[in-house]
């Protein structure tokens, strides 16, 4: 499975699948381990069950990532292109889980400007201050200032990154490079 880098198209997709993956080897190594150790001793008191028992840790971490991404769900094609046809030379990314210290929220599509953080969620139960105030904390954290909005309509989502596009000034090589950093900062936001 090829690893694909965050935000980009059909990103949680791939993580969901691969933390699946990861997940059930892990706890298919766990039974293993403890299914043969009740072969061999005949007993569960042996170091097989001991070794079992240690081997739930990790597992349990892989299965708590795969379960963390399962609620979240993929920007569709038609979204892809509504959204890349609207940024122009804005930068786009998809997919986006962001953490924060309550729960996580995930997006559709992120436009990013050099001063502005435009996202797309479907979630109904998403918090927007939330995500606003911590993505806005992140990146002041990183010495990064941004105006960040989340939207839930896709129609106001996608006027927003008209105007954001047609306002902004591809040829400033420190516009392109504030815009870059603020994308790098906020996809390690991202789970």
């Amino acid at each position: 499975m090829k690893l694909q880098e965050k935000g980009t198209f059909e990103y949680l997709k791939r993580k969901k699948n691969q933390n699946l993956l990861i997940m059930l080897i892990s706890f298919a190594v766990v039974f293993a381990v403890f299914f043969a150790g009740l072969a061999v001793f005949k007993s569960r008191n042996n170091y097989c069950t001991l070794i079992a028992t240690v081997l739930v840790l990790p597992a349990a971490k892989f299965a708590v990532a795969y379960f963390v991404l399962l609620p979240h769900k993929s920007a569709t094609q038609a979204q892809k292109e509504a959204v890349e046809a609207a940024a122009g030379a804005l930068t786009c990314c998809y997919d986006c889980v962001f953490s924060n210290s309550k729960s996580p929220i995930g997006t559709q599509a992120v436009v990013v400007t050099d001063n502005a953080v435009c996202a797309l969620t479907q979630e109904e139960k998403a918090d927007k201050t939330l995500f606003e105030t911590s993505l806005r904390d992140f990146l002041k954290n990183e010495k990064l200032a941004a105006n960040v909005t989340l939207y839930t309509d896709e129609k106001t989502f996608l006027n927003r990154v008209r105007g954001l596009a047609a306002n902004f000034d591809d040829t400033d090589k420190r516009s392109m490079d504030r815009m870059e950093w603020i994308t790098h900062a906020m996809k390690n936001m991202c789970l």
